[in-house]
């Protein structure tokens, strides 16, 4: 049986290495899983990688979280002080943005679901809560700018950290779930919608009602 070229079995366990790193997180992320993916042996991982703790630094690269953060900021920014997205034509900046991220998420889906979530145990544990952070952070500085009545009170920033953990999270799941790059862009699409729908009628209605936030918090 003839060997496969060194660069083809290294590459072929990096592609297994990201598919167990993100269904299984690191922890639970077994070598012999990797390498019977990969279709190769321990041995021969071990030529190539030392640890799964290299093989993780690979599958991680330094900068990936910040670029992914900055490409959503970008997003977010560039929507400046429109109140309709849908209205927006296809050559607005937030169109292209966000087409620029969604590409990019798919393009590294396995680090993508890894981050959002199944990092615990690692270094990136604390990522989605601060992706959701930064989310909220950035929806309220939108809605200043766009409906200047707007005040975020305690309550609604808590309205806004739920709805973005839960954002985060189906995310995740549908990077998961959906295979094709089509069903992917489909999936995003409708929650999207769906979810800048109910961002503007809490933003339009200038703030939470006082049944909602239980008319105490400020």
């Amino acid at each position: 049986m003839p060997q496969r070229p060194k660069a083809e079995v290294r590459a072929a366990i990096q592609e297994a290495a990201a598919e167990v790193f993100a269904d299984s997180g690191f922890e639970r992320a077994a070598l012999s899983d990797i390498v019977e993916r990969a279709g190769t042996s321990i041995g021969n991982l071990y030529k190539y990688f030392d640890n799964k703790e290299a093989l993780f630094a690979e599958f991680m690269p330094r900068g990936f979280t910040a670029e992914l953060t900055n490409r959503v900021r970008a997003q977010v920014e560039a929507l400046r002080a429109e109140p309709d997205v849908f209205m927006l034509g296809a050559d607005h900046p937030y169109r292209r943005a966000s087409e620029a991220l969604l590409t990019f998420t798919i393009a590294h889906r396995q680090r993508v679901v890894f981050l959002l979530l199944r990092a615990q145990g690692t270094t990136h544990e604390r990522f989605a809560s601060e992706f959701v952070r930064v989310l909220v952070e950035l929806a309220i500085e939108h809605a200043h700018a766009t409906y200047p009545a707007f005040v975020a009170r305690t309550a609604d920033k808590r309205a806004l950290t739920r709805i973005y953990r839960a954002f985060v999270g189906n995310l995740g799941t549908i990077l998961v779930e959906e295979r094709s790059e089509q069903a992917v862009r489909a999936a995003v699409a409708s929650q999207t919608a769906y979810h800048l729908s109910g961002l503007r009628a809490l933003f339009g209605g200038v703030s939470l009602p006082r049944e909602i936030s239980g008319g105490r918090s400020r």
